[in-house]
């Protein structure tokens, strides 16, 4: 009895996590189906580099975008990556991180300029949300 009930536990715990994993490519497509990548920016001689989504650039509302972008940091010798779901908002020059996995993000509305990578992917994003606006 004791093997049934082990075997049917560790069952139930991996449909637990295929249904979370359903539940995260529900919530968030943008990153899962991310399919054309852009190298807007690069610094540090290119040890630092960011990419945006161009299939994920979504219009949320006037001067308002989302996209999926990530950052690779070569500086410490192996490749670091984040991966970001970011909205902008075009006029007010900010951003805020709605989904990142790495140890840098913010949920709070941040000024742009003072980053020059994610400043770079948030003209790309804006002006591209602005050419897809009739």
């Amino acid at each position: 009895m004791q093997h049934y009930w082990r075997t049917r536990g560790k069952w139930i715990l991996g449909v637990a996590w295929l249904a979370a994993i359903a539940l995260l490519v529900l919530a968030h497509p943008a990153i899962v189906l991310a399919a054309t990548w852009v190298p807007v920016a690069e610094a540090s001689q290119g040890q630092q580099q960011q990419f945006v989504d161009l299939d994920s650039i979504t219009v949320l509302g006037p001067g308002q975008v989302q996209a999926s972008s990530y950052y690779v940091d070569r500086r410490a010798g192996s490749p670091q990556r984040t991966t970001y779901l970011t909205e902008y908002d075009c006029q007010g020059r900010r951003f805020r991180d709605v989904v990142f996995d790495g140890p840098v993000g913010s949920a709070q509305w941040q000024p742009v300029d003072p980053d020059p990578l994610n400043r770079a992917a948030m003209d790309f994003a804006c002006a591209i949300a602005q050419t897809d606006q009739p």
